[in-house]
């Protein structure tokens, strides 16, 4: 029996980056790439946080298109430690809704993909993997990288201090 599952597809040249959907309450397609640490957003000062250039440097990825996303996540869905990086990060306390955004340079769409297509990471690397933000590797036409939010988070503001 086959177990499908939704993601959040991040597509860049030679990677579709997975981020699994419950994480991402919604996209929205922009007009300018934002590089400042904060972002309003229905009235909401929002923590934001660019990740669109690092996943370039650390996948050798490109984009596929000026194309820039900004996606708004809960607070609720990291661990304490890493909302205090973040707020000391973009010197930006979570307003009272709890989001925050990450922006990329890529197209996004929502994606079913059989589970059984993802394969963990081979236990030499897994460490270092799950340590940039990578829980799982698939292959179909192009590399599937599916990434844990807060880990990839975290390992952009460690490279950043």
């Amino acid at each position: 029996m086959e177990a499908f599952n939704q993601f959040t597809c991040l597509s860049y040249d030679t990677i579709d980056f997975l981020i699994h959907s419950k994480y991402v309450l919604f996209g929205i397609y922009l007009q300018d790439n934002i590089e400042d640490k904060k972002v309003t957003f229905e009235n909401e000062i929002l923590p934001h946080i660019n990740i669109g250039s690092f996943l370039e440097e650390k996948f050798s990825c490109k984009k596929n298109r000026d194309c820039n996303v900004m996606l708004i996540m809960a607070k609720s869905d990291l661990d304490k430690t890493l909302q205090n990086e973040i707020v000391k990060y973009t010197n930006t306390d979570f307003p009272s809704s709890g989001n925050f955004s990450v922006s990329v340079n890529s197209d996004i769409s929502t994606k079913e993909i059989d589970l059984s297509n993802l394969k963990m990471i081979p236990e030499g690397i897994r460490n270092r993997e799950k340590i940039c933000g990578i829980s799982a590797i698939g292959f179909s036409k192009k590399n599937m990288l599916l990434i844990s939010p807060d880990n990839i988070i975290r390992t952009f503001i460690g490279d950043r201090k």
